[in-house]
């Protein structure tokens, strides 16, 4: 992995922690994802006239759209359960093993012995994680893993899609757009037009949420078209530690050193997996 990717991907882990973190500032986070949804089809709509549409892959726009959408409604039920540091963690810390995995099935992509040995790594640092915490139950804790699943399969989708297309950047828009559409349309069904209305801080929460998370993961799908996938998104992991840092330093959320270091293990387990 060339220099400019590692610090791409990384760039695009630190933005991915402070949109979810925002999300977790916010007085009602239902309206916030919708609405963080929403915003990336005004970021990424009117650029569509200016691209061509990826043909080739138009069902993987299709079915990674309809995965987003899922997992911004799960991102906001994981909040409402569970604090930052502790759900994103394990949300995020689950899903390169997945992903490492579709890439070997899928793409010929093998782990080595030091991938394999930041799997178990990652794999140990949810366990503490999980069993550190005085404030998690176990439907929170399925939330999470379940997010790290659905993260783990748009992730190979749309890897193999920017590869197919040789137009990541284009499959993103119309990702996006498509995704925020469907996200916009949810919103006005469940909430009128009072869905329309809030508060200006979560107004400028969802704007910055959604734009944040639009270039972030635009960085992922243009790295993951130069590099491996398990690589790309086991280096994007160590946004743990931005959100943990987040959630301890702004959010004052409680401190401890076995959270610290099960998060640490985490992030070293994804640039193990990254390197390896």
């Amino acid at each position: 992995m060339s220099p400019l990717v590692v610090a791409a991907v990384l760039l695009s882990a630190s933005l991915h922690a402070g949109w979810n973190a925002l999300l977790r500032q916010s007085s009602d986070r239902q309206w916030t994802v919708g609405w963080i949804g929403v915003s990336t089809l005004v970021v990424s709509g009117p650029l569509l006239p200016l691209i061509r549409f990826p043909t080739t892959v138009w069902p993987m726009v299709l079915a990674s759209s309809s995965l987003h959408v899922l997992y911004l409604m799960l991102l906001a039920k994981a909040y409402e359960v569970n604090e930052l540091s502790f759900a994103y963690p394990i949300a995020r810390g689950s899903s390169p093993i997945l992903v490492s995995t579709g890439g070997f099935l899928l793409a010929s992509e093998r782990p080595g012995a030091l991938q394999a040995i930041g799997i178990a790594s990652i794999v140990g640092g949810i366990i503490g994680l999980g069993l550190g915490s005085k404030h998690w139950d176990r439907t929170g804790l399925l939330i999470a893993l379940a997010i790290g699943c659905v993260i783990a399969i748009y992730t190979v989708i749309d890897g193999m899609a920017a590869r197919r297309s040789g137009m990541p950047t284009e499959y993103n828009l119309w990702c996006f757009s498509v995704y925020g559409l469907a996200v916009l349309a949810i919103q006005l069904k469940n909430g009128g037009h009072r869905a329309l209305h809030g508060s200006r801080k979560d107004v400028v929460l969802a704007f910055g949420g959604g734009v944040t998370s639009v270039v972030a993961y635009a960085i992922v799908t243009w790295a993951m078209a130069r590099s491996p996938m398990g690589m790309v998104s086991a280096l994007r992991e160590t946004s743990t530690l931005f959100a943990t840092a987040i959630g301890i330093v702004i959010l004052r959320e409680r401190f401890s050193r076995q959270k610290l270091a099960c998060c640490a293990a985490i992030a070293a387990g994804a640039i193990m997996i990254g390197i390896g």
